[in-house]
């Protein structure tokens, strides 16, 4: 690559450099994986502002290469090894030699190269990091990511950001005034046909027409330029603790119950108390409506169980359990749909791209004439020992 100086070296060639836009996501990363607590106030908008600029970074670089791509020289002649050889010609014959052999020179015939699909592999690469980028910061800018607990019952306005428990949205989002109202019909506890549960929705669109799917979890339907899926069911019951003999109230709260990853026993759901008085959890089967109720209080522990809508009251040591109610959630994502497969060609593209340049490596000479001959500067070591003995045998 021709570059006048080393700064334009560094900027534009380097690979170096470019380590420099990986500082920040780095402490990003250990800052969540050891909680250590850097200056950063907003860390996704830095990031964003990081890979905005490595974008434009990589579009100089591409362009660049993109430039010299017809040129004959195309490496430049800086970056000449420290070792040289001495071979037994002039350097007009070494270098006619060389000619023969795909090498082309400058105009002082002090330096040359052989064309080589490595630096194709590296254009390739900077094209492909630069869709991954651009369609990455795009995408983030463009964003909309909305999170819902929804139950059978009315209709819910997708449409409507207070619907919505989180929502999380980028500078330039795309607006949500396109989405219809959801209804939930039904929901499947997880069994042999579905796992991690199912629910069934219809979709209203203005005309007032349902459409009807089957949320599956991991199995996203499409509306528009978003995305609707279910990621999990959850329960919430009303769980209400006293103590035995005065009848005071130590806890008397909604218990949010995710799916464990692996089921304890026939337990399938669990949550913990977020009480002060009172710690512990609850484990659920909602195959059976049964809950497994673990209090801890001091160096106590207390485990029960009770069957939802059958046992009114339990008693368990000095406690008095009881639960009047359980909501019955689907927790469902609605999100702008990402470009996927830009993504995939880029990534395909870059991880190409580098192999290429990793597998072949520059074929680059440097010549001068010297009183016994000529001295070459070589970055292919192998080449120069073949048109060593070529001239020592002639």
């Amino acid at each position: 690559m021709i570059a006048g100086s080393k700064f334009s070296r560094l900027l534009l060639v380097s690979p170096w450099s470019m380590l420099f836009f990986l500082i920040l996501p780095f402490l990003v990363i250990l800052s969540i994986k050891t909680h250590l607590q850097f200056p950063f106030s907003e860390p996704a908008k830095l990031l964003l502002v990081n890979n905005i600029c490595f974008t434009f970074f990589v579009a100089c670089r591409l362009l660049r290469y993109l430039a010299v791509m017809r040129k004959p020289v195309r490496y430049g002649t800086c970056c000449r090894p420290d070792q040289n050889e001495l071979l037994p010609a002039s350097a007009d014959d070494v270098r006619a030699a060389l000619v023969r052999a795909g090498y082309a020179f400058t105009a002082d015939g002090s330096y040359g190269e052989r064309r080589d699909f490595g630096y194709l592999g590296t254009t390739a690469m900077y094209a492909g990091l630069l869709i991954l980028l651009a369609v990455g910061c795009w995408d983030n800018l463009r964003q909309f990511s909305g999170v819902l607990l929804d139950g059978m019952g009315p209709a819910t306005s997708l449409n409507k950001v207070e619907s919505y428990r989180f929502v999380k949205k980028g500078l330039l989002a795309t607006s949500i005034a396109s989405l219809p109202r959801m209804q939930i019909i039904s929901q499947t506890i997880p069994d042999s046909t579905y796992p991690k549960g199912a629910t069934e929705i219809a979709l209203i669109t203005e005309d007032g027409k349902p459409q009807k799917f089957t949320l599956i979890p991991g199995q996203p339907v499409s509306h528009g330029a978003f995305e609707i899926s279910m990621t999990k069911l959850v329960f919430q019951p009303q769980i209400v603790i006293k103590h035995k003999d005065s009848g005071v109230p130590l806890f008397d709260e909604l218990v949010t119950l995710n799916p464990l990853v692996q089921k304890r026993g026939d337990y399938s759901f669990y949550g913990l108390f977020q009480g002060v008085v009172l710690g512990g959890g609850v484990y659920y089967q909602p195959e059976k409506s049964t809950l497994l109720v673990v209090i801890t209080r001091g160096g106590e522990k207390v485990v029960t169980d009770m069957v939802f809508q059958v046992d009114q009251q339990v008693v368990a040591g000095d406690y008095t359990l009881s639960c009047a109610k359980m909501g019955q959630w689907s927790e469902i994502h609605v999100i702008h749909r990402r470009h996927k497969e830009l993504l995939f060609l880029g990534g395909i593209m870059a991880a190409i791209g580098l192999l290429m340049r990793i597998a072949v490596r520059p074929q680059r000479v440097w010549l001068d004439e010297v009183a016994a001959g000529c001295a070459i500067w070589s970055s292919d070591k192998g080449a120069v020992h073949g048109l060593k003995d070529k001239l020592t045998t002639a």
